[in-house]
């Protein structure tokens, strides 16, 4: 008997159910598949309370399960297979369908090729039979209409027309129309057939149609003033088929009750502004526009908006009937109106003309932009065919009218160089008013002929050496100033004559406004050119009536000072002061007239080169100034140093005063050096102070080596020289310059030679500074010790071979071959001591 199978294990019914196809479509976990598997088990050992772990009831289950699995796989394989031979059958099917389906569609599209090339034939064929129905058709009702208009002039020629008067009268307010092109078109006709049997009726086609106008105007004028736009346009319509309209345009335009109203208060004075004063003001801020202007325009705002609409209503061409309206209103409201405001700022100043003009003209341009947002309103096209008619009204853009009105309107101020030569006539105006005072002190204090000379000669200089040419007007008024009868009786005062750097401000801000007019009132080509010329007056100004005028009378003053009197150092202020023009004048150019001459290259070059020649000219007559007062320093501490008395430094018993600080000269000197010094620093800055202070100090320095030389010096005479040079390096040293305190320090060592005994002589020339000097250049000092005999000096001088070069007659090195003043003042300071000029 064979052995009995072990029984397969068999899954439960809800196992077999999780292990379908269905269970793995869709979103499938993994771990809920084996707990779902495994959940059976874990409750059957929950239930049987056990607490020990067997494996072999999931064994079996997973075992059972990975064997349903695989049949699953399998027989979804094999699916797979046939879906993929039925897919490949499908597939072959399409394509050879797709393939039958394209040559069918590629002999339709040539079927439809040709059919719609035999349909253009027949389009062709059509559009040139239309046309020639067109060209019958038109033919047809050209002689239709020829044959009534021959029929309405041949009853015009019998003496009267009652085919025109019934249409007229029997098909009312259209008849009129056509009546209007029927008696245009006869007007024509009458014009080109010219034959004395026709003169009856070109007489009655021109009675008739004067009627007729007559009748439609007065239609016209009568619905205008009843306000009825209905019967309005149907006039303009017809009047408009009869002869264009303009009469019926002219009379709604003229009758206006606008230009009534406006035409009258034209005739008025203008209103004027609060601050209207301020107009003539050239440093006081711009005022307000009139306040008539601004009530005009305002008018005209308002006016025009309810015209727009009024026209679009009334005419059939408004965009033409409203560009009229505005020339009108251009040409007689505002015209009128801007006229008189100018002819009353004109009255009272240029400068009052030229800021009433900017007003009205920035106001003007914003009226205009306003008025331009009509041309919606107004519809307005170009070559646009009035509709129901034959006539062609052309016109242009609303927006380009306005600007041409805008452009019309400002020509007579703006042409040319009007404007431009209004701009530079205000600024000499005001620039003459302003510099008055201080023109006047120069022509009444320092000679009128002197200041006409420097003015001549400048103004020539400008005007051969400027490449731009100087308007006539510049001319003129620089020919004012060669011919000053006005400021001969002006009264003036010391302050007058001084320079002011818050006067120079107020010039240049009235500058930069009249070259911002210009900008806002010229075009923009010309703004280079505009603008040089306005700098140029400005630098001919502030540079020769002002500024040169200022300091060739410093010079004058410096060349005329009295020698034996301090000078004046006032001077020093005023090159100061034109530092600080200058310094204005150059941001005033870099800011304002710079960016504008840049797109000219020429114009650019020429205003830099322009510019240029005034800083160049002003500085060099500003350091002109500086070495006159230099000069004139010196002089006055070499007159101090000539009061010295030949007792000052060899004082008698009953003389001598030690306790005094210095001699009167030397007190002298250095008070003046002090306020010298002091006003140094007020006037110059930097390297500035140290160069005048050093150009002074060594020719000061080499006027005390010469002064030295001059006297007898006494053993007392001797102290009190050496307090003198004492003061004296007390005075350069408060000034800090290195070299100079040198100087100053090998004069002091000098001075010792004076006081020591002749026999330590020897041991003070070898020490310090004399040690650098040949001891022949100090032979003229120390022949003027009065003991340089008895106390054998020279002696001395010859133990040591001191004197080589007596020249043989025992006056010692100073007699013959000395070197000059200069040559001495080297080997006395060193090499190391330069010379010094000012700083340019």
């Amino acid at each position: 008997m064979a052995p009995r199978l072990p029984r397969p294990f068999e899954l439960n019914p809800d196992l077999k159910a999780a292990l379908r196809v269905e269970s793995f479509q869709g979103t499938f976990s993994s771990k809920a598949f084996i707990e779902k598997l495994s959940n059976g088990i874990i409750q059957t050992r929950i239930k049987e309370n056990s607490n020990t772990f067997d494996p072999k009831p999931f064994i079996r289950t997973f075992e059972s399960s990975l064997e349903e699995l695989e049949k699953l796989a399998s027989k979804m394989q094999k699916h797979t297979i046939e879906l993929e031979r039925e897919t490949q059958k499908e597939e072959l099917a399409f394509k050879k369908q797709v393939k039958e389906l394209g040559s069918g569609f590629e002999d339709v599209q040539s079927t439809l090729e040709s059919l719609d090339s035999r349909i253009s034939e027949v389009g062709s064929t059509a559009i040139r039979i239309g046309e020639k129905l067109e060209t019958a058709d038109k033919q047809r009702a050209r002689a239709v209409l020829s044959k009534k208009l021959m029929e309405y002039f041949m009853q015009f020629n019998d003496g009267r027309c009652p085919t025109l008067e019934s249409l007229m009268t029997q098909q009312g307010l259209e008849g009129q129309i056509e009546a209007a092109r029927i008696l245009r078109q006869l007007a024509v006709i009458s014009k080109e057939v010219d034959l004395p049997e026709t003169q009856l009726a070109r007489d009655g086609i021109e009675k008739f149609r004067e009627q007729f106008e007559t009748d439609m105007l007065s239609s016209f004028d009568k619905a205008y003033r009843q306000a009825d736009p209905k019967v309005m346009a149907h006039c303009a319509k017809a009047l408009l088929e009869f002869n264009g309209g303009h009469s019926c345009v002219q009379i709604y335009v003229n009758q206006h009750d606008f230009f009534m109203l406006h035409s009258k208060v034209s005739e008025s004075a203008p209103l004027e502004g609060p601050n209207h004063k301020d107009l003539t003001n050239p440093v006081a801020a711009i005022p307000p526009i009139d306040a008539g202007l601004i009530k005009l325009y305002d008018d005209i705002r308002t006016t025009v908006d309810q015209e727009a609409e009024i026209i679009s209503m009334v005419f059939p061409n408004p965009a033409a009937v409203f560009q009229v309206f505005i020339q009108r209103v251009f040409e007689q409201s505002i015209q009128q109106f801007i006229e008189t405001l100018l002819e009353r700022s004109q009255a009272k100043s240029t400068l009052a003309y030229l800021r009433t003009l900017l007003s009205i003209h920035e106001h003007t341009i914003l009226l205009v932009n306003d008025l331009k947002m009509c041309e919606d309103t107004l519809k307005v096209g170009i070559n646009a065919n009035v509709k129901g008619s034959n006539i062609s009204v052309t016109t242009q853009p609303l927006s380009q009218t306005l600007d041409r009105c805008l452009d019309d309107l400002f020509v007579p101020f703006l042409e040319g160089d009007r404007y431009l030569e209004k701009e530079l006539q205000s600024l000499c105006e005001i620039y003459d008013s302003m510099l008055a005072k201080f023109t006047a002190y120069q022509l009444q204090r320092r000679g009128g002929n002197k200041f006409r000379a420097i003015i001549t000669r400048t103004f020539n200089q400008i005007i051969d050496s400027n490449k731009t040419i100087l308007p006539p007007v510049v001319q003129e008024n620089f020919a004012t100033v060669k011919n000053p009868e006005k400021y001969q009786d002006m009264k003036v005062k010391d302050d007058d004559g001084n320079l002011s750097v818050e006067l120079v401000v107020k010039l240049l801000k009235i500058h930069a406004e009249s070259v911002l007019r210009s900008l806002g009132l010229l075009p923009v080509s010309g703004r280079p050119k505009n603008t040089a010329v306005l700098f140029q007056l400005l630098t001919d100004y502030i540079g020769m009536r002002y500024i040169d005028a200022a300091l060739d009378s410093a010079m004058e003053d410096l060349s005329a000072m009295d020698p034996k009197f301090p000078p004046d150092l006032r001077p020093m202020k005023r090159v100061k002061l034109v530092n600080g023009i200058i310094h204005l004048i150059q941001m005033h150019f870099q800011t304002t007239i710079l960016p504008l001459t840049v797109p000219s290259p020429q114009v650019y070059r020429d205003t830099v080169i322009q510019k240029n020649k005034l800083m160049a000219n002003v500085e060099a007559k500003a350091n002109s100034t500086i070495q006159k007062e230099i000069d004139v320093i010196l002089a006055w501490l070499e007159t101090c140093l000539g009061r010295q008395r030949k007792s000052d430094f060899k004082p008698k018993d009953d003389e001598i005063d030690l306790t005094g600080l210095a001699t009167k000269p030397c007190i002298d000197c250095c008070e003046f050096l002090r306020r010298m010094y002091e006003t140094t620093k007020k006037c110059f800055d930097g390297k500035n102070i140290e160069m005048f202070c050093s150009e002074v100090g060594v020719t000061f320095h080499g006027m005390l080596l010469e002064h030295f030389k001059k006297f007898q010096i006494s053993p007392v005479g001797g102290v009190l020289l050496t307090k003198d040079i004492a003061k004296y390096q007390e005075s350069v040293k408060a000034w800090n310059i290195p070299s100079l305190n040198e100087r100053f320090e090998m004069l002091r060592q000098l001075g010792n030679v004076f006081l020591v005994k002749p026999e330590i002589l020897p041991s003070v020339l070898n020490e310090g500074y004399l040690a650098k000097v040949d001891f022949k250049s100090l032979y003229p000092y120390l022949q003027m010790r009065v003991d340089f005999k008895t106390s054998k000096i020279d002696k001395l001088f010859e133990k040591f071979n001191l004197t080589n070069n007596s020249n043989g007659n025992g006056s010692g090195p100073a007699s013959g071959g000395a070197t000059s003043r200069m040559a001495q003042l080297e080997e006395l300071a060193g090499s190391k001591f330069l010379s010094y000029s000012l700083h340019r």
